[in-house]
């Protein structure tokens, strides 16, 4: 279940565990897909940092996208997207997945089969509510 404010969505994705980290389309532009339990997805095509610890925090320390596989049997600790595009992703490990919402080519989406689908792109996203019996 999301939890929708002023300026962000509290995304219901707590506790579940990343099954896979697989990447997507041509070799010199890989994008990476994280396959969470329960079917739930995120796909990042754009900029985005991974640290362990906050990204912000001194001596952070960043994970380049092809050992994102770290990640693998992590559990979601928190996902939080911002009107403004932004996602934030911090997980059990200690890793901080940070998206910026400024780049106009980027896109990402945030999918939960049955419960939202959050896609950002050049400025324009949308959160759709989903039924029970939603793909």
């Amino acid at each position: 279940m999301t939890e929708e404010r002023e300026d962000r969505w509290i995304l219901g994705l707590r506790g579940l565990v990343v099954i896979a980290v697989r990447h997507t389309g041509e070799p010199s532009r890989r994008v990476p897909v994280l396959a969470l339990a329960a079917g739930a997805e995120l796909t990042i095509d754009g900029t985005a940092d991974l640290t362990h610890g906050p990204a912000s925090a001194p001596g952070a320390v960043s994970v380049p996208a092809d050992q994102w596989e770290e990640l693998m049997g992590a559990t979601v600790l928190s996902v939080v997207a911002f009107t403004s595009g932004g996602l934030r992703v911090v997980f059990d490990t200690g890793h901080h997945l940070n998206v910026r919402g400024d780049d106009p080519g980027s896109l990402v989406r945030v999918w939960k089969p049955g419960d939202f689908d959050w896609p950002y792109r050049g400025g324009i996203g949308a959160m759709t509510h989903l039924g029970a019996d939603s793909p």
